[in-house]
């Protein structure tokens, strides 16, 4: 990219930051066509003293005509909301609002450092004022003297020697913003980097330990299990796809967050082929089930996460032309352990195998995670429960204070989950059924994933993987010969044009199987952060994925981390306060 002509507004005043802050972040009322951002983007590349970490937002319309080639690949599925797209290995947070302005103006969660009003068509000095903090810098276009005067009444003084205008009210301000790092003491800003214990390391304690390792945080990952992803993320291979309702709901909106950020985060981490791939996903409607929304609810930008599928594509997939299924091009399949394991291998985190933690107890602010006799395993200021179902006992465990007796205890509600997949080799299955099955995955009752090259030995034949089946409140691990037969039936269903093949021609005492507990809340929601229980300050928790681990994990570990490092959400604040775990207490 060639350098832009003119200095850059945020660059020019990053420069003079005070030296403790680390982030900053920017924010523009006009995307155009991503080219400011380019701008921004080059000047925070070139600057040897910018901050660590740049967070840009920008607004845009409905409909983004054109987008500049450098940045095109990374713009996918663009429907109105809010979307955060990482760059820069994770350095660089682009969050795009498409809509209405005023009405996503509310979905920002953080003050801005430096702001750039395009126009004042649709921004009024009000809207612009709840996104700054004192010291807050403006660049605002066209001046006069009306404008001058409704801007002073809303804080926002001009200079008479520049152009540039500053959020400095006359008053004590106050707002319904999350505080960032410039305005939050200097006692936390002085610990940075700091340190956290994460107790599970499955899909969502690596996903949370990432998060905060990128943010150089040291954190320590104490996992029950004698080998990386041995829990419920020893799934040996999972699908991350889009959820569609015909009212674009709440699950439908965090789903897709979930899945960008899932995209975002094994193309920096994985390698394509073997451990991943978006290989797209057909989804058979069973029983009519997962109908996308009206056309006028459902633009272009949403066929692009979800379609309807071809009879082609029906066709590849075993259904039959009749059969109703949407077409996923933005879904693939992850091998779930690389996943753990790629992310647990960041040089800021360390792993400790057969850590079982059976007590938490704090002591002057600093959290132990202690054994069954009473040990501390490690220490931190900063705890999270990653445990899927057995947060709760955890967090029973916790002693409370006289001055909060009074105060509800956090409960998590979840529900186990017991479920069993089963798998063999493709060299198992009768020729005639090995050339049938789809080169992509297919769900909607239950799930395939084929042709899958093992990981621990390349010589090794490729495999297929189904199920899984779905038993409440049940945590017995031992696997099941009936639930193998619920499978492999539940696959024949899935595809009821090979059915007979499925049926009839595989051998289930050449199959493997394999069983976990996943973890469940009655909104069907993960729970992520801290509760508002005075006894529990500086305890995270990051649970409730249910069967979504790999499409959630990421976006919660981001989501925890943003909160713990003052940034701007990675995604609308409405449905970031959804899956808040202050909602158990």
């Amino acid at each position: 990219m060639s350098h832009h002509p003119t200095p850059n507004f945020h660059a020019g005043h990053w420069q003079h930051r005070d030296a403790w802050q680390t982030q900053w972040h920017a924010l523009e009322t006009s995307f155009g066509d991503g080219e400011r951002f380019l701008h921004t983007l080059q000047a925070w590349q070139d600057d040897a003293n910018a901050p660590d970490r740049l967070f840009f937002t920008a607004f845009a319309p409905d409909t983004l005509s054109h987008i500049h080639p450098l940045i095109a690949s990374h713009c996918f599925g663009l429907l109105p909301g809010v979307h955060r797209i990482v760059l820069e290995h994770g350095q660089v947070h682009l969050t795009l609002c498409i809509g209405l302005a005023p009405a996503l103006a509310r979905e920002i969660d953080i003050a801005a450092d430096s702001i750039c009003i395009a126009s004042e068509a649709e921004w009024d000095a009000r809207i612009i004022a709840r996104l700054c903090k004192r010291g807050t810098v403006l660049s605002w276009p066209h001046v006069n003297t009306n404008t001058l005067a409704e801007l002073q009444q809303t804080g926002i003084q001009f200079s008479s020697t520049t152009s540039d205008g500053i959020y400095q009210p006359q008053w004590t301000h106050k707002s319904s913003l999350r505080p960032s790092l410039m305005s939050s003491s200097r006692a936390d800003q002085g610990t940075m980097p700091q340190h956290a214990v994460v107790i599970g390391g499955g899909l969502s304690g690596a996903a949370v330990a990432f998060s905060l390792a990128t943010r150089g945080w040291t954190v320590e990952v104490l996992d029950q299990g004698k080998s990386i992803g041995a829990g419920a993320s020893g799934l040996p291979a999972g699908i991350f796809a889009t959820h569609v309702s015909p009212d674009n709901n709440v699950l439908s909106r965090i789903t897709r967050d979930g899945v960008r950020a899932t995209l975002q985060r094994a193309q920096q981490l994985l390698t394509p082929g073997t451990e991943w791939q978006v290989s797209h996903l057909l989804e058979h409607r069973y029983a009519g089930k997962r109908q996308l929304p009206s056309p006028s609810q459902w633009p272009s930008a949403g066929h692009e996460w979800s379609t309807e599928a071809q009879a082609t594509q029906k066709q590849a997939g075993g259904l039959h032309e009749t059969s109703d299924a949407l077409w996923h091009p933005l879904a693939g399949w992850i091998q779930t352990p690389a996943f753990v394991k790629a992310q647990l291998s960041h040089p800021n985190i360390t792993w400790r195998g057969e850590c079982t933690v059976a007590k938490l107890k704090c002591v002057n602010s600093v959290w132990h995670a202690c054994s069954g006799d009473g040990n501390t395993l490690a220490k931190s200021k900063h705890v999270v429960l990653a445990n899927a179902h057995q947060s709760q006992a955890l967090l029973d465990t916790v002693d409370g204070t006289e001055n909060s007796n009074s105060t509800k205890r956090p409960h998590l509600p979840a529900t186990a989950l017991r479920g069993q997949v089963t798998w063999g080799t493709m060299a198992m299955l009768p020729p005639s059924l090995q050339h049938q099955l789809p080169a992509f995955p297919v769900n909607g009752h239950g799930s395939y994933i084929g042709n899958l090259k093992p990981l621990k030995n390349e010589h090794s034949d490729s495999y297929w993987i189904v199920g899984s089946s779905f038993q409440r409140n049940d945590l017995d691990l031992a696997t099941r010969y009936e639930d193998v037969q619920s499978n492999i039936q539940q696959w024949s269903e899935l595809m009821p044009a090979l059915q007979d093949n499925i049926l009839q021609d595989i051998d289930l005492t050449r199959t493997q199987s394999w069983a976990a507990i996943r973890s469940a809340l009655p909104d069907r929601l993960p729970a992520v952060g801290e509760f508002q229980h005075p006894d529990f300050t500086g305890l995270q928790v990051c649970t409730g994925m249910g069967a979504r681990g790999i499409s959630w994990s990421v976006l919660c570990g981001e989501l925890l981390a943003a909160h713990l490092n003052h940034e701007p959400l990675p995604m609308a604040s409405s449905l970031a306060k959804l899956m808040a775990a202050s909602r158990f207490g």
